[in-house]
């Protein structure tokens, strides 16, 4: 049956906005504002029609097509909502924004409407049609009927037109049927049965007439996939609550199926197939389309075995397996709504966070976990440190602790702030973490401030980070003016090479960023600034300018972060347990090399505890009662330097009796004494009714930005000059940089 259609205006490029879950308010003129709620973006076809609308929100928020109803309001006029419910409303939706690159639609679910007994209609005998070739199956309630193969000649048997037929068991009026509408938004290459092997598991997933499966939504899945195998597209002619009827998209091709729901239960059967296609299938090379929900379905296992596949590689794997061919966003789309099905809904796991912080201190006690939200319940900031790492620091590490902040690479994006110490092994030793909606003075002085009651007991601690917000004012502010602030040697050098990148070559640059390293671990004043020198000479005025699982939902996140650190922690105590010299490795190796270069120094009893000592022609003076030299490096780094080592050997002393405790195996077992204890699985609080005035906290209102997130990684380790510093192209011609000779011009 013909459906009268209006034609589409070609749009250029057009993704509609659909808004879902939330509810309308009505302003003081009248106006309408919508509040709540979540937003899906949807891409408009020029040839898209309401039926492949809906059947594109469906599966994109996974609401059932049957029951939506789409609203919008005209443009210029947000007081009366339009109802789109037929395709013609949905064309002059399409045509009022044609100049627009995007449109806003409301999605909502129709009041279901009360119950009434209908009246049986008796079943309506097809008809023939001697121009078909499709043999019509008949089902009654409880009768099976063999599946017939179409590739005999069945002369004058029973034909019937597909759009006819009519199952016993329904007794619904039945619908017009909708003009062909096509489906999905990825595409897909074509099948190569020889190549793609994975595919052709499913070639078999559809047997023919008779065939059950549980739901409509089974037999779509395995229509998808059968399509697939056997390469060629389709169209639905009806898509309903009760029954699907399907053809091959390639005009003229007899290729169609039908299935309905047998009467008084859940199962489908196939009621008619037409097997064969003239288009001869896949070597026609049609393309596919699959949803972002089907292909995350398809790559879960995928993304379960190897949590850190690369969306490139998802793609390269299923044009391979399946000849699906996907671009870098719709891979990384499909991975995280594959990681969305396998851990947990990005929203709802904010609304676990009060739960879920009860259960670490209930679980951890002693540790502290607090949150934060906005005027709206929504999430404003976290804070985790558990007693297990407060203990290790306060009597095991440095009064030294890291601060530094990299971006959430999650829906709903966000910043990690975190506090890391320095063992005695020089181990990167995790202190506390925070998750904020955003990098601001407000929110580092908020974790400055729950990190200070945390290592409360500890006096004096320096504190080394870069130029993050607010720090400078707030680490005075929160822990005492005897708080000493020190910027990272790795990132001053990461700033000083961006800065100078247009006006030096590469070598100037890496021999003034050696300089700056050289500098910086200068014990004498002298050294210091004969390295100074050095860059004044290539540069009089050089310029210095001012753990992480971050994809997952925040309390996944949050748990993945407290399973590596109680990993950590457990594997560095068993190790440590294992050790049998005083020092931990990397400093007992150390002390080693200062004690043979002792040899060869020369000794002189200076005045009480005082030694002039000679090595070589450089001549130093050590004062062992106060454990300094005066080349720096006892002070400095906490092991007795050669210098010293010669004079405690010579009175009988060992040096390992004048070495920092913080280096001591003893010390540093006492950082890894105490264990993170794990957090049991819990109910989803989407499963628990909130009865008792608990906070229900919601997502902050931030919204991802295109393309990938920028993160920065966080060093763990002492950084050299020449961990970051590369190459950059240089033209042999001209010698200037990003360009080689033949580009030159």
């Amino acid at each position: 049956m013909a459906t009268e259609m209006a034609a589409i205006v070609p749009l250029k490029k057009m993704i509609a906005i659909c808004q879902y879950g939330g509810e309308f308010e009505t302003n003081e003129d009248g106006s309408m504002s919508y509040v709540g709620g979540e937003a899906y973006a949807v891409d408009l076809d020029e040839s898209m029609q309401l039926s492949g609308f809906k059947q594109e929100v469906a599966e994109t928020i996974d609401l059932a097509v049957d029951g939506m109803l789409v609203k919008y309001f005209l443009p210029g006029n947000k007081k009366n909502l339009i109802t789109v419910s037929k395709d013609k409303d949905f064309n002059r939706m399409v045509s009022y924004y044609k100049e627009c690159d995007q449109l806003e639609v409301f999605i909502m679910k129709e009041a279901a409407p009360a119950k009434t007994p209908m009246k049986k209609q008796p079943a309506r005998r097809p008809q023939k049609r001697p121009a078909e070739t499709e043999v019509a199956v008949v089902q009654a309630a409880e009768t099976e009927v063999a599946v017939v193969q179409p590739a005999v000649d069945l002369g004058p048997t029973s034909v019937v037109p597909l759009n006819e037929i009519v199952d016993i068991e329904t007794t619904n009026e039945i619908a017009p049927f909708p003009d062909p509408i096509s489906i999905d938004p990825f595409p897909m290459s074509v099948i190569d049965n020889e190549q793609h092997i994975a595919a052709k598991q499913w070639e078999n997933v559809i047997t023919g007439v008779g065939q059950r499966f549980h739901s409509l939504a089974e037999f779509r899945e395995a229509l998808r996939k059968y399509s697939i195998a056997h390469g060629f597209n389709y169209v639905y002619k009806k898509n309903e609550n009760q029954r699907v009827t399907v053809k091959c998209k390639s005009e003229g091709c007899p290729w169609r199926i039908h299935a309905s729901r047998l009467s008084t239960t859940q199962l489908v059967c196939i009621k008619t197939m037409r097997p064969t296609h003239t288009c001869q299938g896949g070597s026609i090379k049609p393309a596919f389309r699959a949803t972002r929900s089907w292909v995350g379905n398809l790559i879960k296992e995928k993304v379960k075995d190897s949590p850190k596949i690369k969306p490139k590689d998802i793609a390269n794997e299923l044009k391979q397996e399946y000849g699906i061919e996907l671009n870098y966003s719709q891979a990384r789309r499909a991975k995280e709504y594959a990681r969305e099905q396998l851990l947990g809904s990005y929203k709802d796991a904010y609304s676990e966070l009060p739960f879920f912080c009860e259960k670490i201190m209930e679980t951890n006690p002693g540790s502290l976990a607090i949150f934060n939200t906005k005027e709206d319940s929504s999430f404003h900031r976290l804070f985790v440190s558990f007693h297990a790492s407060i203990s290790g620091f306060i009597h095991g590490c440095r009064p030294l602790i890291f601060l530094n902040s990299t971006p959430l690479n999650s829906r709903y994006q966000g910043m990690l702030l975190v506090a890391t110490a320095a063992d005695g092994d020089d181990g990167a030793f995790p202190v506390a973490f925070a998750v904020v909606d955003e990098e601001t003075d407000d929110n580092w002085r908020w974790f400055l401030t729950e990190l200070k009651l945390a290592v409360s007991v500890v006096g004096q601690i320096t504190f080394v980070a870069d130029f993050q917000k607010g720090l400078r004012e707030s680490l005075p502010e929160i822990f005492g003016p005897e708080c000493y602030h020190a910027y990272c040697l790795g990132y001053l050098a990461e700033k000083l090479n961006k800065d100078l990148t247009s006006h030096f070559s590469h070598d100037a640059r890496r021999l003034m960023v050696e300089d700056l390293y050289a500098a910086a671990h200068a014990p004498k004043l002298e050294g210091f600034e004969k390295c100074t020198e050095d860059i004044k000479a290539i540069s009089p005025k050089p310029t210095i300018g001012s753990f992480v699982a971050n994809e997952l939902p925040i309390t996944q996140m949050i748990d993945e972060l407290r399973g590596k650190m109680m990993q950590l922690i457990y594997t560095r105590r068993v190790e440590s347990s294992q050790w049998v010299t005083r020092l931990a490795p990397s400093m007992e190796e150390k002390l080693k090399n200062e004690v043979l270069k002792a040899h060869s120094v020369q000794i002189l009893r200076s005045h009480g505890s005082k030694f002039e000592v000679r090595f070589g022609e450089i001549i130093d003076v050590v004062d062992i009662e106060n454990w300094d030299c005066s080349c720096k490096g006892w002070l400095l780094t906490g092991l007795p330097c050669c210098h010293a080592i010669a004079v405690l050997e010579s009175y009988g002393r060992s040096p390992y009796d004048h070495c920092s405790r913080y280096f001591h195996v003893e010390t540093y077992q006492l950082a890894y004494a105490d264990s993170i204890h794990p957090i049991p699985n819990f109910e989803r609080l989407m499963d628990i009714e909130l009865d008792d005035g608990s906070i229900v906290v919601t997502p902050p209102p931030a919204i991802r930005t295109p393309g990938r997130t920028k993160i920065r990684k966080v060093a763990v380790g002492p950084v050299g000059p020449a961990d970051f510093l590369k190459r950059q192209l240089q033209c042999g011609k001209c010698k200037g940089l990003g360009h080689n000779k033949r580009s030159c011009k």
